[in-house]
């Protein structure tokens, strides 16, 4: 009877530990969690934040802990950190909401592109939009990154500039996302113009690159790169219009000592000539502004506007005063700095303006 009662005592004792155990955990969980609520140094709340998404794999504060980390390894530059974290992130929350998802690798993704790790850029991106289809921070971040930096190896290349296009063709019809204002979505879609500008650069169809230059530029004239890029491209055709140009004057110079009539080939002639005079003068200033922005560009620019501008004006002699005046009319489309409200502190570096010799922010 005794032995009996002992077991059942036992028995007892286990499971009131077994019951224990949890709320003993439980307590744990809640206090490590107002910790982090608690906590405003940012290197100790990622500390707690690794010990507590360590400790509780199962906690109900996952997926929001796990980007809320990610996010200070990206504030800190801890790309390698960033991808430890996804990595873990893929095997443990496979059943983490879609948003959930997207926003992580959408930054582990950014994580691995500071990194040169390609493989995980595209393993990320393709987990980021498999959660969300629109996605599109990593639309943009495929595309651009796809048809800035092409393979050179002419099949690779072929491959990814198709690839960079399905990108961008994606981004450009997503919806705008519910908390997007228009202006916010309006100058999304303009970069996306602009991706689309690089990627048809990079396959030579220099109509199409021309026009999608030409509508980036409208609300982002100061980019020195695509400035040029859309001189170049526009110059491409030029040479093409010019060529054509010449043959049919040929052909007019022919029929003119055959005694045919000259009208069709005039009428024709004419539009030629009109067409080559408006790709010239576009050229000429695309390359200006290039030149006035500065960069890298510049010996190719100068080399394309120079004889572009002596066959234009008779001259060259007033190519650097119309160069100084595009840097006057790039400058003047600048956004002013922000006013100082209730006027700077004492010892406050001033705002750029007319006392520091800029009057724009540039």
């Amino acid at each position: 009877m005794k032995s009996k009662r002992l077991v059942s005592v036992g028995l007892a004792a286990i499971m009131s530990l077994a019951i224990a155990i949890p709320a003993f955990a439980q307590n744990n969980e809640n206090k490590d969690y107002q910790a982090i609520q608690n906590e405003r140094d940012q290197r100790k709340l990622r500390d707690l934040l690794e010990s507590f998404l360590k400790n509780y794999p199962n906690s109900a504060h996952r997926p929001d802990y796990d980007i809320q980390l990610m996010t200070l390894y990206y504030a800190g530059k801890e790309w390698a950190q960033m991808i430890k974290l996804a990595d873990a992130f893929a095997l443990q929350q496979g059943t983490a909401d879609a948003k959930s998802k997207s926003n992580l690798f959408t930054l582990a993704m950014e994580g691995a592109r500071q990194l040169g790790n390609a493989n995980k850029v595209n393993e990320y991106a393709d987990r980021a939009l498999t959660a969300d289809p629109n996605n599109m921070s990593v639309l943009m971040t495929m595309a651009r990154g796809l048809s800035e930096n092409p393979p050179t190896d002419p099949a690779a290349r072929t491959a990814a500039l198709d690839k960079a296009l399905s990108y961008a063709q994606r981004a450009q019809k997503a919806p705008k996302p519910e908390k997007t204002s228009d202006a916010e979505w309006d100058s999304a879609q303009n970069r996306v113009h602009g991706i689309f500008g690089v990627i048809y650069f990079n396959q030579g169809k220099w109509p199409d690159a021309s026009n999608e230059f030409a509508e980036y530029l409208k609300t982002n004239p100061t980019d020195g790169v695509n400035q040029y890029r859309y001189g170049a491209a526009m110059f491409s055709q030029l040479q093409t219009t010019l060529a054509n140009l010449q043959a049919l004057n040929n052909d007019a110079q022919l029929a003119q000592k055959a005694e045919r009539d000259l009208g069709p080939y005039i009428d024709r002639l004419n539009a030629r000539t009109k067409e080559f005079e408006t790709q010239r003068d576009i050229t000429i200033d695309a390359m200006a502004k290039a030149l006035a922005i500065g960069g890298p560009f510049a010996d190719s620019a100068t080399k394309i506007i120079t004889p572009l501008f002596n066959q234009k004006n008779g001259s060259v002699d007033g190519l650097q005063p119309y160069i100084a005046s595009k840097k006057a009319e790039l400058a003047a489309l600048a956004p002013l700095p922000a006013p100082v409200v209730g006027g700077a502190k004492s010892g406050a570096t001033p705002a750029a303006g007319p006392a520091s010799g800029r009057t724009n922010g540039k």
